[in-house]
């Protein structure tokens, strides 16, 4: 039963395993600013590019780029600021599907008066979906934030987090088993090589 089931195992075929890179660029950009295209992003006036990470995932299962830091906010509590992407790439017979969400996290504002201190954060949230081809490019873009920094001339800024992902299908081909060739027995110099015959010895009756 054991060789049966080895013979049945190597009858199946085999598949060629697919996954799926991601690559992201985010930038932290003035409000209504162009975007010519992904390579001119840090040549424009203002923009903050806040990293450009790699990830590599298989159809159907999420992949997370954390870009966060630590804010200390009153009262001793720990605050992360900064991006949460999380996205799920699928695939079709022609295109790769994706879905996703966009955590970013920001200062609003700060202020202190009559012995209280108050930092407010900004936070938006966002969901998305779409459809690409392989080594395409797509923009998404989060509506304006405005932040306001602490002083007696408030400084407000109104800013857009530019997410830049790239997506590229990868298959490869999967490798055959490598066949182990069977042992032959080489009979000793001088035997025969035929098998000996088997000489049964019938029991003595009592």
């Amino acid at each position: 039963m054991k060789f049966l089931l080895l013979i049945l195992a190597a009858a199946l075929p085999l598949h060629a395993a697919t996954s799926i890179e991601i690559s992201a660029k985010l930038a932290d950009i003035p409000a209504g600013t162009e975007i010519a295209s992904a390579t001119k992003l840090e040549k424009i006036k203002g923009v903050n590019v806040l990293s450009a990470p790699r990830i590599v995932t298989t159809p159907g299962e999420s992949g997370t780029i954390e870009i966060t830091q630590a804010q200390s906010a009153p009262g001793g509590a720990s605050v992360p600021l900064g991006v949460s992407l999380q996205i799920t790439p699928t695939l079709d017979e022609k295109n790769i599907n994706f879905s996703g969400r966009v955590i970013d996290r920001a200062i609003g504002g700060k202020r202190a008066a009559d012995r209280v201190t108050v930092l407010e954060f900004a936070t938006r949230e966002v969901y998305f979906s779409g459809s690409t081809n392989s080594g395409q490019t797509v923009l998404l873009r989060t509506s304006p934030a405005v932040s306001r920094s602490a002083g007696k001339t408030a400084d407000i800024k109104a800013r857009e987090l530019v997410i830049l992902l790239t997506f590229s299908k990868h298959t490869s081909e999967p490798q055959s088993p490598k066949k182990v060739p069977a042992k032959v027995a080489t009979p000793k110099s001088g035997a025969s090589k035929k098998a000996p015959a088997t000489k049964i010895t019938p029991a003595k009756k009592k």
